[in-house]
């Protein structure tokens, strides 16, 4: 496909530049923006639909969104669905990699674009974009200009909702800095916020009964020793509120094979060596849950890490498959991407991202003398070999720790500097940073201590939250089987 619209170009005598991508660069619009350096306005995403006349492509600008009302009765057409990832290869097609030159599908431009100069977007090809003018697409396709999109606002973050599968262990610097306090900081702004423990989601890696109780126990305690205040935002378990598999049924139903076959978890298993034959159905269907637990409180925004954006980029697919079939039943969920150290702190190994498995964490609530060890073992400035050489601050573990957990500004700043000019040693710089880790969470670990003799407590906060969440819950459900046809005159 490439090569055929390089040709395209080339004969129609237009400018154009082929962008080399990297790899690993997520499929979506928004990573893609990112890279360009680049604004949403001057990004073109195609879409193949299907109609009952047969395949139309729809190209339209990043920042803008389809309605499918509008498309239908400009092209006066009754039926419309996305194409499924077979549809795409009997076309000779790629999801996520259509162009809009270089087919013959009839093509359909919203006129928003003719409202910038220039666009980026795909040839067909991974790892390689397009950018060229818009005034010469135009030349060089027969597309036909209509006006069907609305320009996708971003309200301001009224509702976020999070979910937190347990894991085998206590909380550690980098689950606090890329997920707590993210959370709780919306929570400080009086953003209405849902947290759940995600339950249901832990039998994926979890099936052993002990084990599980333990993992969703220590979990609880962790947040609500971290400061989860009960008042300001609803917590609950997700497997409290029957309506997150409810939904997920339903929604299974128009999401696309394809789609969920290109999920990280799943593909990442059969990177390892596992044959699909082993992997459970649980992780394969892991995406749609998870977007069932989003969209059921339709919420303005889902903070996550860099590394789950895709999870959140696959419940707006999902939101706007369901919305074309049925009409505007749920908001387009925005992912909040946390930047710099706090998105991935990297682990006390200097190399990876803070990680359990990787045994290079720095715990928040084990034994003291654990905690000293894990930071006096931690991975500093390798081209320091004196306390009295520079050292480098920026990139440095321990100086990213300050970061997180050295309330005392004035105290990280003149460490940095002293770093610097080779005035004080790794060992009094981890020393003020064990220091700091206890005064920061001192009070946290004392109410999780109180919490361990207090079960009641944490049971009543979740057994409140359950009962908040629900009420949202079945509001949405209620809405969700009244638009497919479920909730019919059979109903009482």
């Amino acid at each position: 496909m490439k090569e055929k619209i390089e040709k395209i170009l080339i004969d129609a005598n237009v400018e154009f530049e082929f962008i080399p991508l990297p790899e690993d660069l997520a499929m979506d619009v928004p990573s893609h923006m990112k890279f360009y350096g680049d604004t949403m306005e001057h990004a073109l995403a195609t879409m193949i639909y299907k109609t009952e006349n047969g395949f139309i492509a729809v190209s339209r600008r990043g920042d803008s969104k389809v309605n499918s009302k509008k498309l239908r009765e400009s092209l006066g057409i009754k039926r419309l669905s996305f194409a499924t990832e077979e549809d795409l290869a009997s076309l000779g097609l790629t999801p996520g990699l259509v162009p809009p030159l270089g087919h013959s599908i009839p093509l359909y431009l919203d006129k928003k674009l003719l409202d910038v100069d220039y666009f980026y977007d795909g040839t067909g090809h991974k790892l390689f974009g397009l950018k060229m003018k818009t005034e010469d697409l135009l030349k060089v396709n027969s597309a036909k200009i209509g006006d069907f999109t609305a320009k996708e606002e971003h309200h301001t973050i009224e509702r976020v909702l999070s979910g937190i599968t347990p894991s085998g262990s206590t909380l550690h610097l980098g689950n606090y800095a890329g997920a707590v306090k993210p959370q709780f900081d919306l929570l400080e702004k009086g953003v209405e916020s849902y947290y759940f423990v995600a339950d249901l989601h832990a039998l994926t890696t979890i099936q052993n009964r002990e084990k599980l109780e333990r993992c969703i126990i220590s979990n609880v305690f962790d947040y609500i020793a971290l400061g989860l205040d009960p008042q300001k935002g609803i917590y609950f378990r997700q497997s409290d509120v029957a309506e997150h598999s409810m939904l997920a049924i339903v929604l299974a139903n128009y999401i696309p094979f394809g789609l969920t076959n290109r999920m990280h978890a799943f593909k990442d298993k059969l990177a390892k060596g596992v044959s699909k034959e082993s992997i459970n159905m649980g992780l394969f269907n892991y995406p749609i849950l998870m977007a069932a637990d989003i969209l059921l409180y339709k919420p303005s925004g889902v903070p996550v890490g860099e590394d789950q954006r895709q999870h959140v980029e696959f419940a707006r697919e999902t939101a706007r498959f369901f919305n074309i079939a049925h009409g505007e039943t749920f908001p387009i969920p925005e992912p909040l991407i946390q930047e710099g150290n706090a998105s991935k702190v990297v682990g006390t190994d200097g190399e990876r991202k803070m990680s359990k498995s990787l045994g290079n964490i720095i715990n928040i609530f084990d034994d003291e003398e654990v905690i000293r060890r894990q930071i006096v073992g931690s991975y500093t400035d390798p081209n320091r070999k004196h306390a009295t050489d520079p050292g480098n601050v920026e990139g440095n573990p321990i100086f990213i720790y300050h970061d997180i957990v050295n309330d005392d500004k004035d105290e990280v700043e003149n460490l940095k500097r002293r770093y610097r000019e080779g005035k004080v040693g790794d060992v009094e710089v981890k020393e003020k940073l064990f220091e700091a880790h206890k005064r920061k969470f001192s009070e946290a670990r004392r109410k999780r201590r109180d919490l361990e003799n207090d079960i009641e407590l944490a049971k009543e906060i979740l057994e409140k939250g359950a009962e908040k969440a629900r009420k949202v819950a079945k509001e949405t459900m209620r809405e969700v089987y009244r638009v497919v046809g479920i909730t019919n005159k059979l109903s009482r």
